[in-house]
């Protein structure tokens, strides 16, 4: 009998893995099974279940194996709140953001399924609670630079932070929502700049 390596274990979990994202960017998570996903692995029942529990853990290891590009956002967000030109990190991170997903294919096809690909029920729901999460944080690290773009008056006193930061997340989810449909349609980054320089300057001019 061959004894199996670690490494041996790590390449046949990573296989497993690669193929769960290319059938649920294809066939959408509900309409995918676990035995569809050993099938084009190339591995036996036996051996997705001693990786992966189910779905909802094929999910998770999904988002662990490539750091969502919102979560990155947050992690670096929160280093930037002392900066000297908080509004010119707040572009600078929304654009990176945006920028992340047009050069990491992995970020991308987990996007798509997150975005397009996943019904937020029963057994998956805890993905969006997950996702959730993790938005919410990202907004409350922002909001802290909007309100240091607020003390060095870059933007009005009138403009209230959180509901910045909605808006400009709502402009960048619309902008990436569409552009997953059909990424030749248009390019993400050059679209992205331009919205979020208009929304920025929007802001700055507010009465």
């Amino acid at each position: 009998m061959v004894r199996r390596t670690k490494a041996d274990a790590m390449e046949t979990r990573s296989h497993l893995l690669d193929a769960a994202e290319q059938l649920f960017s294809e066939r959408g998570v509900t309409n995918t099974s676990m035995m569809q996903v050993a099938e084009a692995a190339g591995v036996t029942r036996g051996a997705i279940y001693h990786h992966f529990r189910n779905k909802l853990d094929l999910i998770n290891s999904l988002m662990e194996r490539v750091m969502l590009p919102i979560d990155e956002m947050r992690e670096q967000v929160a280093q930037d709140e002392k900066n000297q030109n908080p509004l010119k990190q707040i572009a600078l991170r929304t654009k990176e953001y945006v920028g992340s997903l047009e050069t990491n294919p992995h970020a991308r096809a987990l996007s798509n399924i997150l975005f397009h690909k996943c019904e937020y029920i029963d057994d998956v729901l805890p993905i969006k609670m997950r996702h959730l999460s993790g938005r919410n944080e990202c907004i409350d690290e922002m909001a802290k630079l909007f309100n240091a773009a607020i003390d060095k008056q870059q933007i009005p006193a009138s403009v209230d932070s959180v509901r910045a930061v909605i808006g400009l997340f709502s402009l960048i989810d619309g902008l990436v929502y569409n552009w997953l449909l059909d990424t030749d349609y248009f390019p993400l980054s050059a679209t992205a700049e331009q919205a979020i320089n208009a929304y920025l300057d929007g802001l700055a001019r507010a009465a």
